[in-house]
């Protein structure tokens, strides 16, 4: 064999040679030829530089693409993250606007100067308590009154005004007349403390609270067993969900609520739970149905009359 067809020969096996792939035969072949021959070994460590450089290369291209492939994860993840914070955004929007138009109609209907409102109760033995508020131009009469099979049983009739420290309380059962004034009737005389809407004044015009019951309530749509459409509030971080409010969506105003379980009475003189109901309230509203007869008071000059003064 000719040394130069010796040098093509080992030269076609060098980067066989550096890949560690030749069989034992051809791999002492090219060593014993390296020992003799410096052009073969410089060959062979061009091919190695080459292959270190195309490695490098390789690398960088990988390392290129791994940070490409991660730019990209990257950007998915925050795509996926803000559509998520725009979801949460748009619901918790929708919300504050459903609660924002609640507190707006609620309030509405609070300002109105012909205002009934009644709100029923059950208790014990079959009984319904109900109060009733006639309101006209700032005068107010108010009833507490206990439904049952055998009729009604009216437990006081009070009458006020806005703006005055007098209210007229007046038990048809003992014949007396008890007249407050002080302080306390005062600030009971207030239109918003008569006309009565779950939601206070501030509530109703405050947007922290709507911001916070948007945060806080979960909205569901529902309708009242008068055909009535509502919207029913519930506390979304309550796991048993035992709280409802059920509020009208033409006027604003509540017309149910309910607290599961909560009315517990006891086996008397001691903590034995002798019955668990539901606690429910229901409540009507009606306007421009309030007579000035309605807020006249009576007669009652054959009655007891009692002065007492709150502070």
């Amino acid at each position: 064999m000719e040394k130069k067809s010796e040098c093509e020969i080992v030269q076609d096996l060098l980067l066989g040679y550096v890949d560690e792939t030749l069989n034992k035969e051809s791999k002492k072949l090219v060593e014993k030829h390296l020992i003799e021959c410096e052009s073969c070994r410089q060959r062979l460590e061009e091919i190695k530089e080459d292959m270190k450089l195309n490695q490098e290369n390789q690398k960088k291209e990988i390392d290129y693409l791994k940070k490409i492939r991660r730019r990209l994860r990257i950007k998915s993840v925050l795509i996926a993250f803000a559509i998520i914070i725009l979801v949460i955004i748009g619901i918790y929007v929708g919300k504050f606007v459903t609660i924002s138009n609640i507190m707006s109609k609620a309030d509405k209907s609070a300002k109105s100067q012909n205002f009934y409102s009644e709100s029923q109760q059950i208790i014990d033995n079959g009984k319904v308590f109900v109060y009733k508020v006639y309101y006209k131009d700032g005068k107010y009469k108010q009833t507490s009154e206990i439904y049952s099979d055998g009729g009604v049983e009216v437990l006081s009739t009070e009458y006020g005004e806005v703006g005055t420290d007098k209210r007229i309380n007046i038990s048809d059962k003992e014949k007396l007349v008890t007249i407050y004034s002080g302080n306390f009737t005062t600030i009971k005389n207030k239109e918003e403390n008569i006309k009565w809407v779950r939601f206070t004044e501030d509530e109703r015009h405050s947007l922290i609270s709507n911001l916070g019951k948007a945060v806080i309530m979960s909205i569901g749509d529902g309708r009242y067993s008068d055909g009535k459409h509502c919207y029913i509030l519930r506390n979304k971080f309550e796991q048993e969900q035992k709280w409802e409010l059920w509020i009208d969506k033409e006027t604003g105003l509540p017309i149910k609520e309910i607290n599961r379980d909560g009315q517990i009475s006891y086996i008397a003189g001691t903590d034995i739970v002798k019955e668990v109901k539901d606690f429910v309230q229901d409540y009507k509203y009606e306007f421009d149905i309030v007579t000035d007869d309605d807020v006249k008071v009576p007669d009652y000059s054959t009655y007891k009359v009692e002065y007492k003064t709150e502070e």
